[in-house]
């Protein structure tokens, strides 16, 4: 493990902020230029975003992580403050609450956004948890498998690296997402603005869901199942039903309408 990656003095620069650091950099220079591209925004309006989005994502991943470890912090309130921790899912809804409030504002196509924003997401989680594996968090339970690896903060013991699980998924879900993203940008299919951030939504749930099965320190909800997955698994199915649900509507829709009968 490297939780720091390197020193000036008493000055530490460690890996986790560094790579949360850069994530944002390449996000805000990646979708800015898209957007700016596409038409849907200017780089100003993507660097406004970027401001309230990561403020909003950081007080909402600090709120859903008191809520999550609520007797810990009972029993030490001051850790709150001691330092950041947060939630992935918080900051998600964080972000996409005050994004949509900022856009709206500004008056720009929020779900064109969001699509465009939801291809460069997978890619800005591996960063992120990249960041994890260097300083030995989010990681798996004991394992003797062949690629277990010493992947927790001071403790040589073998795990499942399930930060290198997430990037996976992450990775094949960008995969995925690019295929359909180049399909609406070709006019091909019936697809909807705010499909790819749904379907981006909907996938890395039921990775998640997948992914939790091997991590460590998770709180039981029901039975084996554990508290993020039960949140995961329940997203992940309402937005991918929501959304193919739609999608065979608009197809009904569009064969009714080219039908002799509605002629």
């Amino acid at each position: 493990m490297f939780p720091v990656l390197f020193s000036f003095g008493r000055f530490n620069i460690y890996s986790y902020g560094f790579m949360v650091a850069l994530t944002l950099l390449c996000g805000l220079l990646w979708v800015g230029a898209k957007a700016q591209k596409r038409g849907i925004a200017t780089f100003d309006q993507i660097t406004d975003l970027a401001f309230y989005v990561i403020i909003g994502g950081l007080i909402f991943a600090k709120l859903v992580n008191v809520l999550y470890e609520f007797r810990t912090y009972l029993y030490n309130p001051a850790a709150i403050f001691s330092g950041f921790t947060g939630s992935f899912f918080g900051a998600v809804i964080g972000g996409v609450l005050v994004g949509v409030w900022y856009t709206k504002r500004a008056q720009i196509a929020t779900w064109r956004l969001a699509d465009l924003i939801a291809l460069y997401i997978p890619l800005g989680h591996s960063l992120g948890r990249i960041g994890c594996l260097l300083s030995g968090c989010c990681y798996g339970v004991a394992s003797n498998l062949p690629w277990a690896l010493p992947c927790a903060a001071d403790d040589p013991t073998l795990r499942h690296p399930t930060q290198l699980y997430e990037i996976l998924a992450n990775v094949l879900i960008f995969a995925v997402l690019v295929v359909f993203d180049r399909r609406v940008q070709q006019g091909r299919g019936r697809y909807f603005d705010g499909f790819i951030f749904g379907l981006y939504v909907g996938l890395y749930c039921l990775a998640r869901t997948v992914v939790e099965v091997f991590r460590d320190s998770q709180i039981l909800a029901f039975g084996w199942l554990r508290t993020t997955q039960v949140f995961s698994l329940a997203i992940g199915l309402v937005v991918l039903s929501y959304l193919f649900g739609r999608l065979k509507k608009q197809a009904g829709d569009e064969r009714r309408a080219s039908s002799p009968l509605h002629n």
